[in-house]
C-alpha cells in the first residue's frame, strides 16, 4: 500500500479548522505532514500539529527547529524525506476514480509513498479509496 504525505497551505484561516484537517488526515491514514513555506508561523504551527497528533510523522521545512519539534512531537520528526524510501510528488487527482489509478501505477512502479498538496477532498479519498466501497453513505442513509 502506498504511504501518502500531505503538504499543508503556509497561511492558515482559522487555527482550529486547520488543526481539525490534520487530525482528520491522521486518522484517515495519511503517513506524514509538512507544510509550505518556512518561518516563524510554519516552525509555531508544526509545534501546535505535533502537540494534536500522535501518530503521523512531521515534516518541517527548517532543520534549525527540530531538536525542540522532536521533544514536542515524542521523536516524529522526519527532515526531508526517508532515505530508504522512494517517494514521488503528485498533483491532486480530479476524483476518486483518478485517485485510485494514481495510487494503483504508484504501487506497481514500487513506489513508497506518493506527496499531495493539502485539499479537503483528500479526507475522504483517504477513508474511500475505491469508487465501489461506499458503505460509509449507506450507513448514514440507512
Amino acid at each position: 500500500m502506498v504511504k501518502v504525505a500531505v503538504t499543508m497551505p503556509a497561511e492558515i484561516g482559522d487555527a482550529a479548522e486547520f488543526l481539525a484537517d490534520v487530525r482528520a488526515l491522521e486518522a484517515a491514514g495519511a503517513d506524514m505532514v509538512g507544510l509550505d513555506g518556512d518561518g516563524e508561523e510554519q516552525r509555531v504551527l508544526m509545534g501546535a500539529i505535533a502537540a494534536v497528533t500522535s501518530r503521523v510523522k512531521l515534516r518541517p521545512t527548517n532543520p534549525e527547529s527540530e531538536a525542540i519539534l522532536q521533544r514536542l512531537s515524542r521523536g516524529r520528526i522526519v527532515v526531508g524525506l526517508p532515505a530508504d524510501e522512494t517517494w514521488v510528488s503528485i498533483a491532486m487527482p480530479a476524483n476518486r476514480d483518478a485517485w485510485a489509478a494514481v495510487m494503483r501505477e504508484q504501487e506497481a512502479a514500487g513506489v513508497t509513498g506518493v506527496v499531495v498538496a493539502w485539499d479537503p477532498r483528500l479526507i475522504d479519498l483517504m477513508r474511500n479509496p475505491e469508487p465501489d466501497d461506499r458503505s460509509d453513505l449507506l450507513m448514514s442513509t440507512g
